[in-house]
């Protein structure tokens, strides 16, 4: 899978060779359930975001594929928007179970210490 990503640097600085946890969800909910509203963190319990330093909410507003792979597979390149800040993941279709135009999504970032 490749990513690129924008991010806010001056609020979360990173640096050329940077480790770092990432998670791409749907919920932010432990359970895995939707929210039923928007997520507000004062009116909410546990969550994902509790466990990471930044948190973007975006949508996916384009998907495209690549019917031509070998063997039956097939790239497929997802684009999602972060109010401005955009990224785009690229890989196996396999890896996109559940993605579809307009879906809303969290990005979960976290450095890791090496």
């Amino acid at each position: 899978m490749d990513m690129i990503l924008d991010v806010n640097t001056w609020i979360y600085p990173m640096e050329l060779g940077d480790k770092f946890r990432m998670i791409v969800s749907t919920t932010l909910r432990e359970d895995g359930f939707a929210e039923s509203s928007e997520w507000t963190p004062l009116e909410s319990g546990p969550s994902k975001a509790d466990s990471f330093e930044y948190v973007m909410f975006g949508k996916i507003y384009r998907i495209d594929g690549d019917e031509g792979g070998e063997a039956g597979t097939s790239k497929v390149s997802a684009y999602v928007s972060f109010g401005g800040l955009l990224m785009r993941l690229e890989g196996d279709q396999n890896h996109f179970q559940g993605f579809e135009v307009d879906k809303n999504i969290y990005l979960l970032m976290k450095k890791l210490a090496f």
